[in-house]
């Protein structure tokens, strides 16, 4: 496993169309896992970005925002926030600061934006990531979430995916791996 400097010049970027937006998003997959329904994206928004359309789509997703903010139906993520969204949810007035970067957990298939309201049964919630925040398995998210401050070095006996916000980093770890020395406290993702 090797910890991923997420401000490196040297990831591997594409441009990507989200669905509903005028402007393509840089993306870099850091992960992608097909058997558990699984992939992380780091999005960096070009500055103005916005989506104009109301809809839904399939796929859960987990935002932890690194710099900027990202709105999405009138609820805004900073740094050292987590916004949760399940599948379905409404996705609407989305908008992004200047300079935002996020790394984007998603649970399910890309793609099946519908547009308008008539699908929606998901949630949007904001978090505040304070000590002890742990979001339990939840339906169409994948796996479990802690925020961690002594997860640098840890042996752990599942697959997990480790965001260190503050420093951005980022690193996927094998069960029975030590985890790498980031800095900072981390979200720590246990893939089940």
């Amino acid at each position: 496993m090797t910890l991923i400097d997420l401000t490196s010049t040297d990831l591997a970027w594409f441009e990507a169309a989200i669905a509903g937006a005028d402007l393509k998003a840089r993306m870099s997959m850091l992960h992608s896992d097909e058997a558990r329904g699984v992939r992380t994206v780091l999005v960096a928004f070009p500055d103005g970005w916005r989506r104009d359309a109301v809809g839904t789509q399939p796929a859960g997703e987990e935002m932890v925002t690194l710099t900027g903010a990202l709105t999405v139906s009138g609820v805004t993520a900073r740094p050292g926030q987590l916004l949760v969204i399940t599948p379905r949810a409404l996705r609407a007035d989305t908008s992004t600061l200047d300079g935002t970067r996020a790394v984007v957990w998603f649970t399910g298939a890309a793609g099946g934006w519908v547009d308008g309201e008539d699908l929606v049964s998901g949630t949007s919630t904001l978090i505040d990531l304070a000590p002890g925040f742990v979001r339990e398995p939840a339906e169409g998210l994948h796996g479990r979430i802690e925020l961690r401050d002594d997860v640098a070095g840890a042996v752990l006996d599942q697959d997990v995916e480790v965001v260190w916000f503050e420093s951005q980093a980022y690193a996927v770890v094998p069960a029975g791996e030590p985890v790498p020395q980031g800095e900072g406290r981390a979200l720590v993702r246990f893939l089940d």
